[in-house]
């Protein structure tokens, strides 16, 4: 009816953190009770060792306990994490500033290639057969032959992109390369990918589709998929890597004291960073593929903004997806605590002093929003205590310029 819940997220968290103390407790305990109980059973007399035949496995009955905890910790922890990103205003002006910063990339990618194609730099026309072929422009052309040529011809690769200098493109001439800088597909790929789903629609319009058409479609959908598979994982795997060492630095500095506790976060942390990049790319890749084959019924040039425009919202809706799958990532990644603690200690200096910044920066981000719900709560008041403050420095620096007049005065009498 109304009325506002008020949910303090560093008492949920306090809570979670006392669950982890607990359940670490709890494990020791019932790890210590089964070694016990098979010391117990082992030492005991012949004829009286069917007496334990039906007691109970501590260990068994321990781990589900502990499975139980483990999950309560982190739907509470999952749920203070929410209540604060609700209260964090500067944190949501930050995403909308994100999603605002990707969809203009993506525009910006769009234009480039739109630019290439109207520029002439890349042609595509169809042939007597009725499949596209593509031509690029002679001057491309001919300065293609020249670097191909040249002694140079790996440098001048790499400085397109080091990737270029695999096996899979040494065969492709340097202007294909170029174009795959621009419209990030090789123009072959794009005009069978175009031809494959042309017929395929077509097929599905007059009902003529069979196995040989459908798997066309397919396989050049996939060849179409993997020259931009590649890139898309590594940019995707590098964002999440980042975003992982600073969650790692962060929990370095709030649970350095609590190993327990750092441990399962650290874990999290490592998963949620894989969960991420294999959902986000999985979802920019496949977007690309489905965008391109919607795309192809304007023509190559529609299959390459097409996938530009799929592989953004694909990219959108794997995120969506990886929120639901963050559960089961981060239980998995618990069973490998241990070993994960193990390595980032290795590096342990750099993350502690890493945490001390991401800690400085959280306070400042606190205040922040702090200042403006004050605002929002009381513009008149919180604006007049702006005045006051304003009026108490004039204050002070005229008072200050007062000081000096006197001192100069005093000191500088005799001129």
């Amino acid at each position: 009816m109304g009325n506002k819940i008020s949910v303090d997220p560093n008492k949920l968290e306090d809570l979670a953190n006392d669950i982890v103390l607990q359940l670490s407790t709890i494990e020791e305990e019932y790890k210590n009770l089964h070694m016990d109980l098979v010391s117990l059973i082992s030492s005991a007399p012949a004829e009286y060792s069917h007496c334990f035949y039906q007691v109970g496995d501590p260990w068994g009955t321990g781990n589900r306990l502990a499975d139980l905890l483990s999950e309560m910790e982190i739907d509470l922890r999952m749920t203070a994490n929410k209540f604060a990103d609700a209260d964090n205003l500067v944190g949501k002006l930050y995403k909308l500033h994100e999603k605002y910063g990707a969809l203009t990339a993506m525009g910006a990618l769009a234009s480039k290639q739109l630019a290439f194609y109207g520029l002439g730099f890349t042609q595509f026309m169809k042939s007597a057969d009725d499949v596209y072929i593509y031509r690029h422009m002679t001057a491309l052309s001919k300065f293609s032959d020249v670097v191909d040529n040249s002694k140079l011809k790996n440098v001048a690769r790499a400085m397109l992109n080091p990737t270029y200098l695999m096996n899979k493109y040494k065969d492709k001439p340097f202007s294909d390369l170029i174009h795959k800088k621009v419209a990030k597909y090789l123009p072959d790929d794009v005009v069978k990918y175009t031809d494959s789903s042309k017929t395929f629609f077509r097929g599905i319009r007059n009902n003529t589709l069979d196995s040989t058409k459908f798997k066309s479609f397919v396989q050049t959908g996939a060849k179409f998929a993997k020259t931009n598979a590649v890139s898309t994982v590594l940019l995707t795997g590098a964002m999440e890597v980042g975003g992982m060492g600073l969650k790692v630095s962060e929990n370095y500095a709030k649970y350095g004291n609590n190993p327990e506790i750092l441990k399962r976060e650290n874990a999290k942390a490592v998963g949620n960073a894989i969960n991420n990049t294999v959902a986000i790319s999985g979802g920019s890749i496949a977007g690309a593929v489905v965008g391109g084959a919607l795309g192809s019924l304007a023509g190559p040039v529609g299959t390459v903004i097409g996938a530009t425009a799929g592989s953004f919202v694909g990219g959108l809706v794997g995120e969506k997806a990886a929120k639901l799958t963050a559960g089961i990532a981060e239980k998995t990644a618990l069973i490998l605590k241990e070993p994960i603690h193990d390595g980032l200690e290795a590096i342990k200096g750099g993350l502690e002093k890493t945490g001390k910044v991401v800690e400085g920066f959280n306070k400042g981000v606190e205040f922040v929003n702090n200042q403006i719900e004050s605002t929002i709560a009381d513009p008149i008041g919180t604006v007049k205590q702006i005045g006051k403050g304003l009026s108490k420095a004039k204050d002070t620096a005229n008072s200050l310029v007062d000081g000096v007049k006197d001192f100069l005065d005093d000191k500088f009498s005799f001129i």
